[in-house]
């Protein structure tokens, strides 16, 4: 086995949000499949001369969180230079199968950069170590896979395909079974063959009883559930950030969540870098502002659409998760796609001249208060009525420059615009 590109690395899985916890959330709930015998038949990493690294099987967590199904704690061994997949999404009763080539370069550049600043390393600790430690997979309808590298507080897209709807060849269940004391494979096809009426899928039967109005609307064709909303999402367009503050000074550093689910923080030591930079649709932005006057350093919190209050109080710094078709996401997403007509996913390997770069504007007073929010590209100018201001908090100097205290006000500001959240699809209360 090839002894470069050795890291310490974990694989996560995330499934994609087709409601907000209405209840109990729709998601694209899939099974990873795993077979000794039949290798084909199971969700794993190679090496380019096709060197076995690891498989994968279970199921995952929230979309844009992620967790680590069986065989996927972190141990040191060499990157893949390849996935597939084989799976069975729950919702649509269907098994999809898919091989892609990964940015090996690419995921070793992330997981072995130990000189950048991040904002949860504590005064002492050796967090900032590692930036990156995880390969995800992120499972969206019709086959759709993205790929990210995450860490602690950092998510970075890297590549996504699409897997290609199957049918299990209904030998691998006759006969023994296809390993010892595995019958993960046996289980969900038994399954599958027994639930081709989609009406008796588990999954929709609960969606169903719980939000009748949004499963009406699913059978009716009024909602459906496509892969390009999430392709739309990944999009990448050049923009970058302005503060400005009355009476004060803004030094660059921010934090940022993004539609793609990406996550991270663009810090002193970074702004070359992302000022150059093609970013997906921002969600919600964090700085922070030294008060000359007092010494104070006060963190700062915006969400760029109108979300449910439950939502927009999430815990830590990734607290919303985008879902399928979230009306305001939308809205807000058209103001991109309005200055940027011919951009998409095809195109975000694709620089812009510098010229190209709209600016996300965000005003404040001098008590540190969102006065006004704008997208502006030359002599366009699109005010975010949106907008909000979450937070105004102090950082705990115990923590770090940039760990906020706990217990202050929150919704310091109101969207001006109405949140067009449908309570078929999202628990509003």
């Amino acid at each position: 086995m090839r002894d470069d590109r050795v890291v310490e690395w974990g694989a996560h899985v995330s499934e994609a949000d087709y409601t907000l916890y209405k209840q109990d959330n729709l998601t694209n709930s899939v099974s990873l499949q795993k077979s000794d015998k039949i290798r084909s038949y199971s969700t794993s990493f190679y090496l380019a001369d096709g060197t076995w690294l690891r498989s994968l099987h279970g199921s995952g967590d929230f979309w844009g969180y992620g967790s680590a199904p069986l065989g996927g704690n972190e141990f040191e061994q060499p990157l893949p230079d390849k996935v597939q997949v084989t799976y069975l999404d729950k919702v649509a009763n269907q098994y999809y199968q898919g091989e892609h080539l990964l940015p090996t370069a690419k995921i070793y550049a992330l997981m072995t950069s130990t000189n950048r600043k991040q904002i949860d390393s504590n005064p002492g600790s050796d967090s900032a170590d590692k930036n990156y430690y995880a390969i995800e997979l992120g499972f969206a309808p019709k086959g759709w896979v993205i790929v990210f590298v995450t860490g602690w507080s950092g998510r970075k897209e890297i590549t996504s395909f699409q897997a290609t709807p199957i049918e299990p060849d209904s030998a691998t269940i006759e006969g023994e079974k296809i390993s010892s004391g595995d019958d993960y494979l046996l289980i969900d096809y038994e399954y599958y063959l027994k639930n081709k009426d989609v009406s008796k899928n588990d999954n929709l039967a609960a969606f169903k009883n719980k939000s009748p109005k949004g499963y009406e609307q699913w059978q009716s064709g009024e909602w459906t559930i496509s892969s390009e909303w999430y392709k739309q999402m990944q999009t990448k367009y050049p923009w970058n950030l302005s503060i400005t503050i009355d009476g004060q000074e803004w030094n660059g550093e921010y934090y940022a969540e993004f539609a793609n689910t990406e996550r991270f923080a663009v810090l002193d030591d970074q702004f070359d870098k992302y000022s150059k930079a093609l970013k997906a649709v921002p969600t919600k932005i964090i700085t922070w502002v030294d008060n000359k006057g007092t010494g104070e350093r006060i963190e700062v919190e915006v969400h760029l659409f109108p979300r449910p209050q439950w939502a927009a109080q999430g815990i830590g710094k990734a607290s919303y998760r985008p879902y399928y078709q979230d009306p305001n996401l939308n809205y807000f997403f058209k103001y991109f796609d309005s200055l940027y007509p011919k951009r998409s996913l095809a195109t975000n390997e694709q620089p812009a001249n510098a010229n190209d770069f709209a600016t996300l504007k965000l005003d404040f007073d001098k008590d540190l208060v969102l006065e006004s929010a704008y997208l502006q590209k030359g002599n366009q100018e699109i005010s975010i009525e949106g907008a909000y201001q979450f937070s105004r908090t102090p950082i705990d100097p115990t923590q770090g420059q940039y760990v906020a205290k706990t217990g202050y006000p929150q919704f310091i500001t109101a969207p001006k615009i109405k949140n067009l959240s449908d309570p078929a699809f999202v628990n509003i209360n």
